[in-house]
């Protein structure tokens, strides 16, 4: 065996390898809004995702719209935007806003 162990944090996989592309930035707000919303979550819809240099560390950035059942008969439409670490694909922050009910 070699020196290097690996560890098993969870169920995130991103966690332990890291973000290498725009799929795998997707995948890991996908996991978290459905980790988040359960049964809730109707819809997922992925408009932007791409990769920012900045000054103090680079990020992920994932843009979208989520679709929420609210009570038997509505759904509520929501914008967000995820902000995720590309060493650790860790979630560093996320910001929703309330678009519209239907």
């Amino acid at each position: 065996m070699s020196g290097s162990r690996s560890r098993k944090r969870g169920c995130a996989i991103a966690e332990e390898r890291g973000i290498t592309d725009a799929t795998g930035a997707e995948t890991a707000v996908r996991r978290h809004l459905e980790s988040q919303h359960g049964k809730k979550l109707a819809d997922l819809q992925l408009r932007k995702c791409w990769y920012s240099i900045g000054a103090a560390r680079d990020v992920w950035d994932v843009e979208g719209i989520v679709i929420l059942k609210k009570g038997m008969f509505g759904k509520e439409q929501r914008v967000f935007k995820y902000q995720i670490d590309p060493a650790s694909g860790a979630i560093i922050g996320f910001e929703f806003e309330e678009q519209n009910e239907r």
